[in-house]
């Protein structure tokens, strides 16, 4: 049995007096972290800045780890597995009973829909606004400028890896542990391929899954013990969803998986970054569009898609 990967633990950089903090708990929009001198914490993701990865040698990782879990480094793993294997083999249920269910909750959430002051505030904001929540206009606005045929060509890779680390943080799309973060851990050496296969994904020819699969090998991110990563589903998916939200869209497969449920479609929470479990999201997506479409609910893009589908999976259902 191949031993598992050392953890990555961090520390805040705003309260350096509580120590190292490992991740305990990230879902519903908050992170729950244990500090070593700083005790249990509760951030909300989007207003979270400064958390950065601490580098440590395997052994002094897991024994930090394992302190801060208060638990055996052996044992307690293995509890941790047996939980983790029971709470996979629970089947996914969808938040509603059915779209209209869906779209009703969408209705009293957001009212006036995608063009209700709720929304836009909230999800979309405008391309001149500033600041990270619901700035999707203005990201958008953002990519398809610094990401054109003309200035990819013009720019050097350094000024093209630094707007997209920009992308990356400038939204309350992707958490920094998810994006900015590891993104940062690119060597330099690997940033000019990453640029080419980047432009070639965006403007390439040809079919879209070859350039997309060798867009997601070319980034190549590093773990705390300079250990390669795998590329995660918002990393792969968001470039090319804020340069064309017409034709792309921005994944986060876990709410991916329950919106199929609702529209009869397969698709995997646990997909490997290929471009066939791609296709399998962006169906998602479009089916999603053409139901809102019916319902009285155009979108603009898909990014008002993915917001639909992310919120009213992540919210609690008005019922």
């Amino acid at each position: 049995m191949r031993p598992t990967a050392p953890p990555t633990l961090f520390t805040l950089e705003s309260q350096p007096t509580w120590g190292r903090a490992t991740l305990l708990d990230d879902k519903d929009g908050k992170l729950v972290l244990a500090f070593e001198h700083g005790g249990r914490r509760v951030f909300i993701k989007s207003q979270l800045k400064g958390l950065q990865a601490v580098e440590l040698d395997d052994a002094e990782a897991r024994a930090v780890e394992a302190r801060l879990r208060g638990k055996h480094p052996q044992g307690g793993a293995a509890k941790k597995s047996a939980k983790a294997k029971a709470k996979a083999a629970r089947p996914l249920v969808a938040a509603f009973p059915s779209f209209d269910a869906q779209v009703r909750w969408f209705e009293t959430f957001f009212p006036g829909g995608f063009g209700g002051e709720k929304f836009i505030s909230e999800e979309r904001g405008a391309s001149e606004s500033k600041g990270k929540k619901g700035n999707k206009s203005a990201a958008i606005k953002l990519a398809q400028e610094e990401l054109s045929p003309e200035r990819l060509a013009s720019a050097t890779p350094e000024e093209t890896f630094a707007v997209c680390k920009k992308l990356l943080g400038s939204t309350n799309l992707v958490f920094p542990l998810e994006g900015a973060t590891p993104f940062s851990t690119m060597k330099e050496e690997d940033r000019a391929a990453f640029v080419a296969a980047l432009g070639e994904l965006l403007h390439g020819e040809g079919a879209h899954g070859p350039r997309f699969e060798k867009f997601a090998s070319s980034v190549r991110i590093r773990d705390a013990a300079d250990q390669g990563r795998k590329v995660t589903w918002p990393l792969a998916t968001l470039l090319q969803a804020l340069y064309a939200p017409a034709q792309h869209t921005f994944v986060k497969p876990t709410v991916f998986e329950q919106q199929g449920l609702l529209l009869n479609l397969v698709a995997s929470k646990h997909a490997t970054v290929t471009s066939a479990s791609y296709e399998s999201f962006l169906e998602v997506a479009r089916k999603t569009s053409e139901r809102l479409v019916a319902a009285g609910h155009p979108p603009r893009d898909l990014m008002d898609v993915y917001s639909f589908i992310w919120r009213s999976h992540k919210e609690q259902p008005a019922t």
